[in-house]
């Protein structure tokens, strides 16, 4: 075994990018992912069955909010494409810089203030605002990172995976939060004191991990956009790569849909041995049955996409593999062994989709290359900036759909506690709003999807061409260099 710690670790001459350098990168992913899943997770649920907020009004909150700043981060993006530190570095300053604050904001909307509705309601924007600004710089420069650190698609690729397994398994600890719901009340520990805890472990610890992505190099040239804001704008739309993700990404998350936690919580129980088993804990064991196997599999998801031809077919097979499964679980239903069924069709189709994420992260990377090679002109801060586009809309479309969906099954958090129960519409349309929701949103993604036109053959023209020119490029500075300091004409 440490024989072959040590060879992974070891220099290889034939890597542009090292081993010890991309473990260094998904570290930083990893802490970052504990903040970002949090809130992402976490936030809505202690709006409603924390602080009792109305449902559709943290929905409607939540949801315009995110999607304000999901298009908030293109100007971001702009404003980093544009900016050249002292350094001559884009992106890596970004990182150390901008941690702490986010970590702080994170851990400050989790704190009952004891505030009326109304102005909960402001405080929650307010906070969400100066949160979402700060992470958006953070976020940005981070994935923009996987453009930069290499100057091929294989590696950048390499560069992807390693990120999105730190932030797989970042993601993870947050998921603890079920089981502290689930077992702590038992002795006292209430859910506000959880949240509390949870906003500085997973706020401000994560952030201080993630500032260890910063030992990333930039390897691709910096190139700021020429021209005024509108060029730049208009560069980021060109871009039919990169907007094809976009459309397919919001698209993917128009559909009325339920979170796990009211799912579980509120409809799941499992006897085991004579022994009740909870929904929360059920949700726990079921969220590894699931999450398990498709994380093991973004270890291969590089070498799998080189076998069927490319991350746009990885993107079409997980996408229809989840349609498919999720359609089979819902004649099956979740009561209770059934839902050991359904966890297992899920992980079957959780083993391509959680290679998604590789996938989009390497063809945004490629549209970084594919538009240098058209125009001449490179803006991975825009690019990756329309990736925290589309994440933070959709999440700002689940979470508003979320509070539409929750509002029309008339649920209502107070009866938890009380020992009542919900509405019978509630427990008539749950389960197939929560297992098939997530169907319609992959049919509406895979529409634009089938669409995009980038083929492997071209990929490689592109990246052979972009070598030629970098190479010139290089050989005409390092003439004009030893003309300069000669004081020789340069012809």
């Amino acid at each position: 075994m440490v024989k072959l710690i040590k060879k992974f670790f070891a220099y290889d001459e034939k890597k542009e990018v090292q081993n010890r350098e991309l473990v260094d990168y998904a570290i930083g992913v990893f802490g970052q992912n504990h903040t970002y899943n949090l809130v992402s997770s976490w936030f809505m649920y202690f709006c409603t069955d924390v602080l009792f907020v109305d449902t559709l009004l943290i929905g409607t909150i939540l949801g315009i909010a995110r999607i304000w700043d999901a298009f908030n981060d293109p100007i971001v993006g702009v404003l980093v494409d544009r900016h050249t530190f002292k350094n001559g570095e884009k992106l890596r300053p970004w990182l150390r810089i901008m941690a702490l604050p986010v970590g702080i904001l994170t851990a400050l909307m989790f704190v009952d203030w004891g505030l009326p509705q109304n102005l909960m309601g402001v405080y929650i924007c307010l906070i969400y605002f100066l949160w979402d600004v700060f992470y958006s710089f953070q976020d940005i420069a981070q994935w923009g990172m996987t453009a930069m650190i290499a100057t091929t698609s294989d590696e950048r690729a390499k560069a992807a995976q390693f990120g999105r397994i730190g932030g797989m398994m970042g993601g993870w600890l947050p998921g603890l939060i079920t089981i502290a719901i689930a077992n702590l009340p038992a002795i006292g520990i209430s859910e506000k004191s959880i949240f509390l805890v949870a906003g500085i472990i997973f706020g401000v610890g994560g952030m201080l991990v993630s500032t260890r992505a910063a030992k990333a190099k930039e390897r691709t040239p910096v190139k700021p956009p020429e021209g005024g804001l509108k060029d730049a704008f208009k560069l980021i739309f060109t871009n039919k790569i990169a907007m094809t993700l976009v459309i397919a990404e919001i698209l993917g998350h128009i559909t009325f849909r339920i979170q796990d936690i009211y799912f579980f919580k509120y409809m799941v129980s499992l006897n085991l041995f004579g022994q009740e088993v909870s929904g929360l804990n059920v949700q726990f064991v079921y969220g590894l049955l699931v999450g398990i196997p498709g994380t093991l599999s973004i270890f291969i998801a590089t070498w799998f996409s080189r076998k069927i031809g490319g991350m746009k077919n990885l993107l079409v097979l997980a996408t229809c593999l989840n349609i498919l499964t999720r359609l089979i679980a819902f004649f099956i239903g979740f009561e209770g062994w059934k839902i050991v069924i359904t966890g297992t069709l899920i992980a079957i189709a959780g083993i391509p989709n959680n290679m998604m994420g590789i996938a989009t992260t390497t063809l945004w990377g490629d549209s970084v290359d594919y538009m240098e090679w058209k125009t001449g002109k490179r803006n991975e801060a825009s690019v990756f900036a329309l990736q925290n586009l589309v994440a933070k809309a959709g999440s700002g479309l689940d979470t508003f759909f979320t509070g539409v969906t929750l509002s029309i099954l008339c649920f209502d958090a107070t009866k938890y506690d009380l020992g009542e129960p919900q509405d019978p519409i509630f427990y008539k349309y749950v389960w197939p709003i929560y297992i098939m929701g997530p169907a319609l949103g992959s049919v509406l993604y895979l529409v634009p999807l089938l669409m995009m036109k980038y083929s492997k053959k071209q990929k490689e023209q592109v990246e052979k061409e972009l070598h030629v020119r970098r190479s010139q490029l290089a050989l005409e500075e390092k003439v004009a260099d030893i003309g300069f300091k000669l004081d020789l004409p340069i012809y």
